[in-house]
């Protein structure tokens, strides 16, 4: 299959278009339901729909679905977007050989809440990746949807793309059929489905040629500067840099190096006993060489640990004084937690060939 697309930049929307005819009136129990179509905004007409229905990016800061504009081709898509397609409701006012299949003379319209009839079926076949597709309710702003001047809420198909904790797009490629049961919906019109979704849309995730210096909750895709050589990379939160990452970066390839201090509510429940901080670096990046990981605590009467689904797991760590942080080497940038008191551990720790500096004070039973 050919290469669908080098960045997010657009999702192309086709279907097999089928002859449509807007009612003014419509019955509130549909025959059918259909995606990739629109109706006609003309009453009385009855002709080719020849662009069917977009894609719709909903707004991920309103407490419910919105959108309030149309997805252009300039559009970039991130893992965990979600994105609409409106769905239509049609009523059978075909006689002979087409009774019951949607066809030339039929009513039809959005789906909107009106329609007494609240559910849908999808057929979905992704050639390429995978993601959910559920039956939601959307809120459209005026004129967005071709017919309806006035802000409405209409049934859509809405995808929610995969969360990409990768360093490069990841395409989805398939058709979504619709329907009022699973028969139905494999008898609907076929609407193609093809898009490329970055770890993060905007353009200030990716950092190029990076030295050394700070990187924040803003960033995520670095590409090194491979001559750079030994390089210090500090972590910067709302509270303050609260990591270093010292590494030879010299031949490195580009990595998500995308970090939150959010608060892990089920880790959490484990261990309601601590005050606990979390730092999470969400693509677990592995770098070419051993580096030194800094984690700046309070003070050394703190604890630091791995986070793992099982619980809290050993770091062969060292207090260092003079950063006032746990040192300990590694690779690979994962999930740890720092508490205020000694946590159960929940897995064995591993044996790594880690160093520690010279005249620091070591606590291999505490989980340091």
């Amino acid at each position: 299959m050919k290469k669908i697309f080098a960045l997010a930049l657009a999702a192309i929307m086709t279907a097999s278009m089928a002859t449509v005819a807007f009612a003014a009136t419509f019955d509130k129990d549909p025959d059918g339901i259909q995606v990739g179509i629109q109706p006609d905004n003309t009453p009385g007409w009855t002709t080719a729909d020849t662009t069917g229905t977009s894609l719709y990016k909903l707004d991920s800061s309103r407490a419910e679905n919105v959108v309030d504009g149309k997805v252009t081709s300039g559009t970039k898509f991130e893992g965990g977007n979600r994105l609409a397609i409106p769905l239509i409701v049609w009523d059978d006012d075909t006689d002979g050989a087409n009774v019951g299949e949607y066809g030339t003379g039929d009513k039809v319209q959005w789906y909107t809440k009106d329609v007494d009839y609240k559910k849908a079926s999808f057929k979905v076949d992704w050639k390429v990746g995978d993601a959910e597709v559920d039956f939601e309710l959307v809120k459209f702003a005026g004129n967005v949807l071709n017919g309806l001047s006035n802000d409405e809420y209409v049934y859509c198909a809405v995808i929610t793309l995969p969360e990409n904790n990768g360093n490069k797009a990841v395409d989805l490629a398939g058709t979504i059929q619709a329907g009022t049961s699973s028969t139905t919906a494999k008898k609907g019109n076929s609407m193609k489905v093809e898009l490329s979704y970055m770890p993060n849309s905007d353009d200030s995730y990716t950092s190029t040629n990076f030295s050394g210096g700070t990187l924040d909750t803003n960033d995520g895709i670095v590409s090194f500067d491979k001559s750079a050589g030994e390089i210090d990379i500090d972590f910067d939160a709302a509270v303050g840099t609260v990591a270093t990452f010292t590494v030879d970066v010299s031949s490195q390839g580009k990595l998500n190096m995308a970090f939150n201090t959010d608060f892990d509510k089920d880790f959490g429940a484990m261990y309601d006993y601590a005050n606990l901080s979390f730092l999470e670096f969400e693509g677990e990046p592995s770098f070419n060489k051993n580096g030194t990981m800094y984690i700046y605590a309070e003070d050394k009467d703190t604890f630091v640990y791995e986070v793992t689904e099982d619980g809290a797991k050993a770091i062969d760590a060292t207090w260092n004084e003079d950063y006032e942080a746990w040192e300990f080497k590694t690779r690979k940038l994962t999930k740890y937690v720092i508490s205020d008191v000694e946590l159960d551990e929940k897995t064995v720790t591993e044996d790594t060939s880690s160093s520690t500096t010279d005249g620091g004070k070591d606590n291999p039973d505490t989980g340091r």
